[in-house]
């Protein structure tokens, strides 16, 4: 499964959904789409495409490549190998094939503080570690391959 710029989109709306769906926040209809795409904007910084993988990946063969011009290794075992390291870094963060870039509860929380100090949203119910938690629950369990 690769992770694109869409499944960050749909996890966007679904947090926001899923929030206003259990009444824990309260958006105006009309403004609606205004915190899907802010939250999205946030998100995509915080959350790594196989595209920005493979991105970084290629960067990092390129300031080596001199020194691994070198060692006999064909460019594809080049590319495997820095990628299952760059992977490795940030693979106890990934959740259902979402690479974040930070822990879980630190993206719940950035969300959960976005949410309360965004102008779209009309009001927040639960208590700050309650948000979190739910957010928490919710980004573990979305599974963007069963998007369609």
């Amino acid at each position: 499964m690769q992770t694109k710029k869409d499944h960050i989109k749909a996890l966007a709306k679904a947090v926001v959904t899923r929030l206003e769906q259990d009444q824990a926040i309260v958006l105006n209809p009309r403004t609606r789409q205004i915190v899907y795409q802010d939250l999205f904007l946030k998100l995509e910084n915080m959350i790594m495409t196989d595209e920005d993988i493979r991105g970084k990946v290629i960067a990092q063969l390129g300031l080596k490549a001199e020194e691994l011009g070198e060692t006999g290794y064909t460019e594809n075992d080049q590319y495997r190998a820095a990628k299952s390291v760059l992977m490795a870094k940030h693979g106890e963060n990934a959740v259902a094939g979402m690479y974040y870039q930070m822990p879980v509860k630190t993206v719940a929380q950035q969300i959960g503080h976005f949410l309360m100090k965004h102008p779209q949203v009309e009001d927040v119910f639960p208590a700050d570690d309650e948000l979190e938690k739910s957010i928490v629950a919710f980004l573990k369990r979305f599974a963007p391959d069963q998007l369609h």
